[in-house]
């Protein structure tokens, strides 16, 4: 289905089961919002915005390791309307929400009771958010602390919230909880790509952090972020994450609901890992490969951090067969009796595309361009291209004049993906860019950790860098690799005695040292 998703809008053909439900759905959400309106109701309705809210939460009541839930309550047009609720977390962990305008109450309440229902008897403290459209023109609020110490009492009221119980997810030291996935994961299901598209609030509600991975973090290695098209999901990108490096590389995904305004999604992926608020990203550099609308996104989002720090991080950008002057036969959905966001914007005419390109890319940013022209369409009408996009619009002459190259491959619009020759050229603009690690250091992360049970006394991130960077932290103490940062020479000098061990790292192995003199236990 997600390879007729964007000639569903090519063609206009909206008669798909999927639209029809859609429409019939949207119909029944304005009958509901005349009668009995309620905000939840109004989240769902695609002729309206949303917000993405996020931030960390702070300074959660001990013991430590809770988890605790986020939830939003609006007092209007319904007192009381539980909005949105975010999934379990923990301290110094993101949570994420999706509402619509207007003023809530933001409650953080204990979610560790078991059963799934929260009460008023969990709430911990509460305070107020307001959104409006022209405060936070991007639809997108990224930077709300929630400090618990610092909330106010919760208001009395009755509260009955009941959270979905999940299934066993890995936890991770950086990510929030759940974010940790393989590729097999039913979240990442063609149904769940679908209802991004047509019902955008509802797949929020069942994957709402948009951000992905397949293993914990290790920050020698360079991030490569996977962007999926519309209707897409980090599946689509199985053959290629089978031929990465993953002693060197580390798979991120951005998986978002496809339905979206693309302005929204290109500020949303700007938050998320071009800022560097939010996922933890040492001076590491980055790849972006993006499919078809991810492409857009991509642009869009690059656009948004020109001139900063974190936009040069950016060295190498691949984008295969993506729209990148719209689609033609989009500027005729807007006569379709409802109207998909992210087909609104594929409009050439759109302002969307017109301002695609404000801004250079990074100077610093090498951009493979790679297109598809394999039609394997029984009855070829329009424009040569892949069966999806016009070759027109994926050869942008915008888009040719800052690619350093621009490639075609004889596959169609999803074929791209998993064909062997445009993979290998994937591989090769991808292996281009470089771990900043020397070589010597590089093989002592490789040895990995000391998988071992350690006391209570360890703390979240001191687990971690025994478990993941033990043997490097040796070699480091031992004199048998070279500091490369200050903090690497605190960390040696407090190893040997000079000074207080006062770094996480230095810590942890202080601490391991204490238990284990002898290495050669651990082995």
């Amino acid at each position: 289905m997600k390879a007729t998703a964007l000639a569903l809008a090519a063609t206009l053909a909206f008669t798909g089961c999927a639209y029809l439900q859609t429409a019939s759905r949207q119909v029944y959400f304005a009958a509901q919002q005349q009668h009995h309106p309620r905000q939840h109701t109004y989240k769902h309705m695609l002729n309206r915005d949303t917000f993405f809210v996020f931030g960390p939460l702070l300074n959660t009541p001990p013991p430590t390791g809770r988890e605790f839930v986020v939830i939003a309550v609006s007092d209007s047009p319904q007192k009381g309307e539980v909005v949105d609720a975010s999934p379990p977390t923990r301290e110094g962990q993101h949570y994420g929400l999706n509402l619509p305008a207007g003023t809530y109450r933001l409650l953080v309440a204990c979610a560790g009771t078991g059963n799934g229902l929260i009460t008023e008897k969990e709430v911990v403290g509460e305070c107020s958010l307001t959104l409006d459209p022209e405060a936070v023109p991007g639809k997108v609020m990224d930077s709300l602390e929630l400090d618990v110490a610092q909330l106010a009492p919760a208001t009395p009221g009755v509260l009955r919230v009941t959270v979905t119980p999940r299934p066993k997810l890995a936890d991770s030291a950086f990510f929030p909880k759940g974010t940790i996935r393989a590729l097999s994961d039913p979240i990442f299901s063609p149904q769940m790509a679908s209802l991004g598209l047509y019902e955008p609030a509802a797949f929020l509600e069942a994957a709402p952090t948009m951000f992905y991975a397949l293993e914990e973090d290790l920050g020698y290695k360079v991030p490569v972020i996977f962007v999926h098209g519309i209707e897409g999901s980090p599946r689509d990108f199985a053959a290629m994450v089978q031929r990465l490096d993953r002693r060197r590389y580390r798979p991120w995904f951005f998986y978002y609901p496809s339905g979206t305004s693309l302005p929204q999604l290109g500020e949303m992926f700007y938050r998320i890992f071009l800022a560097g608020r939010t996922i933890p990203r040492p001076d590491t550099p980055m790849v972006i490969v993006a499919h078809s609308m991810g492409g857009l996104i991509v642009r869009d989002a690059l656009n948004r951090g020109q001139g900063t720090a974190q936009s040069s991080a950016v060295h190498c950008l691949i984008t295969l067969a993506s729209p990148l002057g719209g689609h033609p036969a989009a500027k005729r959905a807007g006569h379709a009796p409802v109207v998909i966001p992210s087909w609104r914007d594929l409009d050439p005419d759109s302002a969307f595309i017109r301002e695609l390109f404000r801004k250079p890319l990074p100077a610093a940013l090498d951009y493979h361009l790679f297109y598809a022209f394999g039609d394997d369409r029984f009855l070829k009408l329009g424009e040569p291209g892949d069966g999806v996009v016009p070759l027109s619009s994926q050869l942008a002459p915008l888009a040719q004049k800052e690619s350093m190259e621009h490639f075609g491959f004889k596959t169609t619009h999803t074929g791209i993906l998993s064909d062997p020759d445009a993979v290998e050229h994937v591989m090769r603009a991808i292996q281009s860019v470089k771990s900043t690690f020397p070589a010597d250091h590089l093989r002592e992360l490789d040895k990995g950790g000391y998988q071992v049970e350690l006391p209570r006394d360890f703390s979240p991130l001191e687990a971690y860098l025994v478990r993941y960077t033990g043997h490097y932290m040796d070699a480091l103490a031992a004199g048998t690799i070279q500091p490369i940062h200050p903090m690497q020479l605190q960390f040696v000098d407090a190893c040997r005695g000079k000074r207080k061990p006062d770094l996480p790292a230095s810590k942890a192995w202080v601490k391991l040292n204490a238990l284990y003199p002898d290495r050669r236990e651990l082995r």
